[in-house]
């Protein structure tokens, strides 16, 4: 899932086209702060299953932001690096689930064991071959609460990047 906020903030671009090195560490430095607090919301917003923090939690960060010389972007990024971080983001169409991985998750989330474990394993795997999952939309909402947050953060880069330039004599 890529979301993106397009800032239409033409004194950012002259800023950039003036003076761009000043102007990319202000962004890479507000764009990291950015990350930052929206890797912490996803993970609020995730689901704690049976690896814990080396789980589906564990595997949400913030990617430090680059820079694309060609357009002007600073990209700031969030992912998620398990197996299942997106079928738990977007949910999924009716499959097929291996039984052992549902048993071991019925086991920690439920405190059932042996045979009992296993039929709620059993069963959990039948609905979700009839109808699927629904999705949990960590990412999306962690973004949609706070993407006026995050354009304020990159918005604040303004004048400090003026004033910047300002010290420098330019």
């Amino acid at each position: 899932m890529r979301v993106s906020i397009e800032s239409n903030l033409p004194q950012l671009t002259q800023l950039w086209e003036r003076e761009p090195q000043i102007t990319e560490r202000h962004l890479v430095r507000r764009m990291t702060e950015a990350v930052m607090l929206l890797e912490r919301e996803t993970i609020e917003r995730a689901p704690e299953g049976r690896g814990g923090s080396a789980g589906l939690r564990g595997g949400i960060a913030a990617v430090p932001p680059t820079v694309s010389g060609t357009s002007s972007e600073v990209v700031g990024l969030v992912i998620g690096s398990a197996a299942h971080t997106a079928p738990i983001e977007m949910g999924t169409k009716p499959h097929f689930v291996p039984i052992q991985p549902l048993q071991d998750w019925v086991e920690y989330k439920l405190g059932l064991e042996g045979e009992e474990a296993r039929s709620v394993a059993f069963a959990i795997s039948r609905t979700i071959a009839r109808r699927g999952t629904e999705g949990k939309f960590m990412f999306r909402d962690a973004f949609a609460a706070n993407e006026s947050q995050v354009e304020e953060m990159l918005k604040a880069a303004i004048p400090q990047i003026i004033q910047e330039m300002t010290a420098d004599g330019q």
